[in-house]
């Protein structure tokens, strides 16, 4: 997945488009240090994202924006991005 393009928005948020998702728009919103998927514009052309996608997304969108570490360092991050059941 990359980004094909990304827009700042009004009080700090942040808009993506991901190859993988080109008809849907992905809004960023600002936690502490780092970037968090706030919501998906999902659009009907598009396939579903799933958590591992929502992940992907924040990864590279923190890359991009020079906040990773920041991203690393919260509670709920794991090294390898496996694919885990939360229900």
């Amino acid at each position: 997945m990359e980004i094909i393009k990304h827009s700042y928005k009004k009080r700090g948020t942040m808009e993506f488009i991901y190859n993988k998702f080109p008809q849907s728009k992905v809004i960023l919103y600002p936690i502490k240090n780092y970037y968090f998927v706030r919501t998906v514009k999902w659009h009907p052309e598009d396939p579903v994202v799933t958590r591992a996608d929502l992940e992907k997304m924040e990864l590279l969108s923190n890359e991009l924006l020079g906040t990773i570490e920041f991203y690393k360092q919260r509670k709920s991050y794991k090294e390898d991005s496996e694919e885990t059941s939360f229900y």
